[in-house]
């Protein structure tokens, strides 16, 4: 009976044994927030063969890194009381590391992120705005007999040659030149125009700015203008350089003397004048002045030429390089547009808050309240998460990944980070004024984890903001620090097999 008994006995264990390895490990393969093995212990026996406690060392970085963390909230500590810090480790539902993060905070041009995402998501990458010059009658063996109309689609870089002038070597220059289409026109046969050359802006509402913004903002700051038609950014005089003062459409010659900007008072009758005179210097004759107004209701026009813009996703880059507010404004009116059949900075942020309800983003909960689309209004408020859930969205994370610079990159973070061994990890978009710092993007950490970040600081009377971006380049550097560690996937417990 005994020999009989034992050989039962030891395949009881074993079986017993097998099950126990294969239930383990299974378990521990699991993601991380949801291992869970017993470690209870009897009395006096140490931590047994089978802990979390024994993986510690191995486990991601969220779970083994005390000081990390102590060291952000030190940081943290010397912030100011408007400032927020907001980290997500690989899409995690908790945070990887917060401070602030219901704090309301003025965002600056942080704002760019959320008027560019909207874009992307509302007019498509390939949208563009197209310009046309259509007249009631047809064109007849060279002649229009009546008006032609310029009409405004919202392009917010026409640029004569002469502003075109201006724009420095190392800016973005993306433009649509204007002089084509009048080449186009006198390709056609153009000659003579017994009307004259009218300006229509009529796709857009005819506020020159964002209703919100302070006066002494709009007198300060050079802004252009934001109407669905007009060249320079509405600007009709502007520093030109002595190389390009006899380039076409120059506003130089009207005052050489002048240094200064001046914005046009009727943009869309300054483009019309404007187009009237590269005609009229390609021997077309316009027996009219020109005016603005728009195309008569109720008739059915003949285009006789058009121009496109480049696509939008050309767009993205030249608003982020050169920090474009008036292009930016101008896509939000067009956000409004396509999204609800108005042309307003209104109908673009109404569109902004329920792109970002979309994938998640409660405006109340979130403490979102957005006033333009560059950021430049002061009352623009969010929370750091806003930004975070952006970022981290799989719908928007592989727009931004591309549209971001790396620190190793020309732009402004370079130099920033040149302490780090590889600061190409770090993936940003920075800005700020001289109260307020913004820095968010990706740090990758290695082993295909990234954390996603967003930090804003504001401090009135800043002194000239270099004490927040010190701050916010010893944030952003430390969570650069962060080295990934293997998760348990990478450490493959295998099932114990017996025999």
């Amino acid at each position: 009976m005994r020999r009989i008994l034992m050989p039962v006995l030891l395949l009881a264990v074993a079986l017993g044994a097998l099950f126990l390895s294969d239930h383990l490990s299974d378990r521990l393969h699991n993601d991380l927030d949801e291992v869970s093995v017993d470690d209870s212990v009897p009395p006096g026996v140490g931590t047994p063969l089978v802990s979390t406690r024994r993986l510690t060392s191995m486990l991601a970085p969220s779970l083994t890194e005390p000081d990390f963390f102590a060291t952000l909230d030190n940081m943290m500590a010397s912030a100011p009381t408007s400032a927020c810090v907001h980290v997500l480790l690989d899409g995690r539902a908790s945070p990887f590391y917060e401070s602030g993060a219901n704090i309301q905070v003025m965002p600056s041009d942080a704002i760019l992120m959320l008027t560019l995402a909207t874009a992307h998501k509302e007019l498509g990458p390939d949208h563009t705005f197209t310009t046309e010059v259509q007249s009631i009658v047809p064109m007849e063996d060279g002649v229009v007999n009546g008006d032609i109309y310029l009409v405004g689609g919202g392009d917010p870089l026409l640029l004569t040659p002469a502003f075109a002038s201006t724009l420095d070597e190392g800016e973005n220059q993306l433009h649509t030149a204007i002089e084509e289409l009048a080449q186009d026109l006198v390709d056609d046969g153009m000659a003579l125009v017994t009307g004259a050359v009218v300006g229509d802006a009529n796709r857009y509402d005819q506020l020159l700015y964002v209703g919100s913004w302070p006066e002494r903002m709009v007198e300060s700051e050079n802004l252009g203008t934001l109407l669905a038609l007009q060249f320079d950014d509405g600007w009709v005089q502007f520093p030109v350089p002595e190389s390009a003062q006899n380039l076409e459409g120059s506003a130089g010659e009207a005052a050489p003397e002048a240094v200064g900007y001046l914005v046009a008072e009727d943009p869309p009758f300054y483009a019309a004048a404007l187009f009237d005179d590269m005609l009229e210097a390609r021997d077309v004759v316009i027996r009219r002045s020109p005016r603005s107004e728009s195309v008569p209701d109720g008739e059915e026009m003949n285009t006789l030429a058009s121009i496109e813009s480049a696509p939008l996703s050309a767009h993205y880059r030249q608003i982020l390089d050169n920090r474009d507010i008036e292009t930016a404004e101008l896509i939000l009116k067009e956000i409004g547009w396509v999204a609800a059949g108005t042309g307003s900075t209104r109908a673009g942020t109404r569109a902004v808050e329920t792109v970002l309800a979309g994938i998640g983003v409660d405006g109340e909960e979130f403490q979102l309240i957005q006033f333009d689309g560059s950021g430049l209004d002061p009352a623009n408020v969010a929370t750091c998460p806003v930004f975070t859930a952006l970022l981290d969205s799989d719908e928007f994370s592989p727009l931004f990944h591309e549209l971001l610079p790396t620190a190793a990159e020309a732009g402004p973070l370079r130099g920033r980070f040149d302490s780090l061994d590889n600061p190409g990890r770090i993936r940003a978009f920075s800005g700020g004024t001289a109260n307020t710092t913004v820095m968010m993007g990706y740090v990758d950490i290695g082993r295909s984890q990234e954390l996603v970040f967003a930090f804003i600081a504001n401090q009135q009377g800043a002194g000239g903001n270099q004490a927040l971006r010190e701050l916010e380049s010893r944030v952003v550097g430390h969570l650069a620090s962060l080295q990934a560690k293997p998760s348990l996937d990478d450490i493959r417990l295998d099932p114990l097999r017996l025999g």
